[in-house]
Order: C-alpha cells, then structure tokens, then sequence
C-alpha cells in the first residue's frame, strides 16, 4: 500500500508499526518476479478492458499516477493503456471499507479526492496508521507479493478511487515496476546508508518510495519549517543552505545522486536545519518517503535507523 502522510488523527501514530503478517515473514518476501511461459503454458494476447473517461479524468490521472513510483516505469502508451483500464470513478461514502486485512487482494487503488484511513490490528485493536489522499494508491503489494492484504483501508470522508484490476497489472505494470526496481538497486546498494542492509530489506524500502521530479530552482524543503519527508537523490543535484547566527551569508552544500537529505527533522522532531533547492539543469529526480513511512522502515530496520543517528552531525 502506498504510505502517505497522516493528519491529526484521533489515534496516536505509534513509533514502530510491527510488519504487516503474510505467509512468510517480511524478510523473506519473494521478489517481484514474472510469469514462465512454455509448452504447457502459452502466452495470451491480454486485451485490457477501457472505461470511458472525460479528457478531465484522464487528464487528472495521469498527473497523479506519474508521481507514483509503480508507474513512472511505464513508457507514456503504456500508461494511458492503465488509465482506460481503471474502473471508476467510484464515489464513496465515510465509513465505506474497500481492503480488509488480511484478504486476498485483486485490484489496487488510485485516490483522486478525499481521504481514505488505513488500519492495521495492533495488540488487539484497530488504529489508522496513516491516511492516504489525492494523489495516493493503495493496494498495490498484495498484487506485487501475491501476499494478504496488509491493512485495511476505510474512506474517512466523501472520496472518489479508481481501481485497477490485477489482470491489467500483471500484463503491463509489473515488467516496469521489474525494470524500474532493478535500476534503483543499482543506484542505492552503493550508497553507504543502505550497505548494511540486505537486498531483500532494500527491496522493501524501493517499494515504500515515491518518485519526485522537480525543475530548476524549485525549493525541496525551506529552513524553519516542519519536516513531513526524507529525500534520496535519484539523478542530478540539489543545493543545501543553510543561515545561521554566526554569519549572514549562507552555508552552502551540495547533494548529487546517492546522497540524502530531510532526515534531521524526522529523527529529532525538530524546524528544517536548512533550505534545499533543486540545482540541476532542467530537473532534479528525488525518492522520497513520509514521515509515517520513515518511522516505519526505520524502525524494521535497525541498522538504518543506527547510522541516520550516528550521521546526525554531518551537515556541521
């Protein structure tokens, strides 16, 4: 399920939210992998259904499935064939539950409008974990892992999903997402954050990641405010500044590929130490992840967790 920021809920965000159970443990989960064909069992011509859409809709769908990692691994035909394919708009009321935990899963959703609760069972008792919103999806491991549902999800207010079935996502999606993912393992197994995680585990972070392009000069992230997002740097570069007392003119620094940056906010729950901007000539290409996500891939990964502490003071 994508992972999103959470607004205030009723419920307190716990700190570490336990893996989500499956037939194997999280660690072990099989890799993405495609279907063998031979003799005994022949490839098919896939015809994907298409549901009509408003230029409006298909408009709107494509701005919000391009900043989605599963999807920016798709050449621009490919996209627009997942688009015609997803089922909707479905208009849905508070308190509608589309996912059940643990339930076999056969489509995943796209978030258009509202905002949808997703709920794991913790000690007994349901608590909303995050909430996904305009721009979101969810559903999407159960289709990637063929592992159970890992939470539920309940519409908190009016919102509207577009559903894509897993027929159309394992003919057109999955070799993307298959390319895609191979290409970031190449790029983070040699960042030093990740070495002391396994490819498995690092798998599991890729799948957490949503993909950012941002245009020349656009600002990341602005010194003073609340941190929501950590950020890797897929390709190109960004500017780091950073005023303080000492001096008017700006302490600058530069993140290329491989580095990281935005995680002093989320560890210490403190304002921006500093200004990001994208540098790079026409666009920089960001991964990033919520705060919910970090706290959660931080918290199965110790090893991580230990060396963005021990790195701390290293913009110093």
């Amino acid at each position: 399920m994508a992972e999103t920021d959470s607004e205030e809920e009723e419920v307190e965000e716990p700190d570490f939210i336990p893996p989500p159970p499956s037939v194997v443990a999280r660690t072990q989960r099989q890799s993405v992998s495609a279907e063998a064909f031979g003799e005994w069992n022949q490839r098919v011509i896939f015809e994907p259904p298409v549901y009509p859409k408003t230029p409006d809709q298909t408009q709107g769908l494509l701005e919000v499935t391009s900043r989605s990692f599963l999807f920016t691994s798709l050449e621009e035909k490919d996209l627009r064939v997942v688009i015609a394919a997803m089922k909707g708009p479905l208009l849905l009321e508070p308190g509608m539950r589309v996912i059940q935990e643990g339930d076999t899963g056969d489509a995943l959703y796209v978030v258009t409008e509202g905002q949808m609760d997703c709920i794991k069972v913790i000690d007994g008792a349901e608590l909303v974990v995050k909430t996904c919103t305009k721009g979101d999806l969810f559903g999407e491991l159960a289709l990637l892992y063929n592992c159970p549902r890992a939470a539920s999800v309940q519409c908190r207010e009016a919102s509207v999903l577009w559903e894509l079935d897993r027929a159309t996502f394992n003919n057109i999606v999955m070799e993307g997402v298959q390319r895609k993912r191979n290409q970031c393992l190449s790029v983070l197994s040699s960042v030093p954050l990740f070495q002391e995680i396994s490819r498995t585990e690092l798998e599991n972070i890729i799948d957490a990641l949503k993909m950012e392009r941002r245009p020349h000069g656009d600002v990341i992230i602005k010194q003073g405010e609340l941190g929501d997002h950590f950020y890797i740097v897929y390709e190109g570069q960004v500017m780091a500044s950073k005023v303080t007392q000492d001096s008017t003119d700006p302490v600058m620094m530069i993140h290329e590929a491989g580095d990281y940056f935005g995680e002093l906010a989320l560890i210490l729950d403190a304002p921006r130490a500093a200004s990001v901007v994208a540098s790079s000539e026409p666009e920089v290409c960001l991964l990033s992840m919520d705060r919910a996500t970090f706290k959660r891939i931080t918290g199965e990964h110790r090893a991580l967790h230990g060396y963005l502490e021990a790195n701390t003071n290293r913009y110093e």
